[in-house]
């Protein structure tokens, strides 16, 4: 059985490395793209995800990591203290990438539903304490609505995580899905993850 430090060895080296800077980059941009259109899901996750399935759980755990903390250091300085939803992330997705789960749709769909309820239910203390339930995203009016219904800040936030985080994280992963499955496969076998995506020719 490999130690933890054999594990992250092997998810973050050769070929690991690039693709891990290319889904922090991912992260990046959509989700400047999504905080910019105001739109009330996030879709910040998708390289964490894909980190998750090329590579394991740690590796996306480093990719999350280093998203938020760019993010933050980007302009939007929120990000850093959603680092442990981010770590859900990874660490959830790159268990049930290792069950098979990214190899039926259906199964993903599952998988971003127990996801965003997870997420949500890290995130909500943090928003509600250090940001009063408002994070200038595009899912804040809910928190407004909920309190305008006389519901308290956390349940505001955490009614409002459990309304959307499930759609925005069947989304990452139903994209996720669709995009390892028509990466060509010799790219995907250079990867410790490949066993995670069902063979195309088997």
């Amino acid at each position: 059985m490999q130690t933890l430090r054999e594990q992250f060895r092997r998810e973050l080296s050769g070929p690991s490395l690039p693709l891990v800077a290319f889904c922090v980059a991912l992260n990046l941009l959509v989700g400047q793209i999504t905080g910019l259109l105001k739109i009330p899901i996030y879709l910040d996750s998708i390289g964490t995800v894909l980190a998750a399935v090329l590579t394991g759980p740690w590796a996306a755990v480093v990719c999350g990591c280093l998203s938020n903390i760019m993010a933050a250091a980007f302009g939007n300085p929120t990000m850093m203290f959603f680092i442990p939803p981010m770590v859900s992330i990874g660490l959830f997705a790159g268990l049930i990438a290792k069950l098979g789960w990214f190899r039926k749709l259906y199964l993903c769909f599952v998988g971003g539903i127990l996801q965003g309820i997870i997420a949500s239910v890290l995130s909500a203390p943090i928003s509600a304490q250090l940001f009063s339930g408002t994070t200038m995203g595009g899912a804040d009016f809910l928190v407004i609505f909920f309190r305008s219904r006389g519901f308290s800040i956390f349940e505001s936030t955490l009614l409002q995580g459990l309304m959307m985080d499930p759609i925005d994280k069947i989304l990452t992963f139903t994209a996720v899905f669709f995009l390892t499955k028509n990466l060509p496969e010799r790219l995907v076998a250079r990867f410790p993850g490949a066993p995670n995506i069902q063979s195309r020719t088997g």
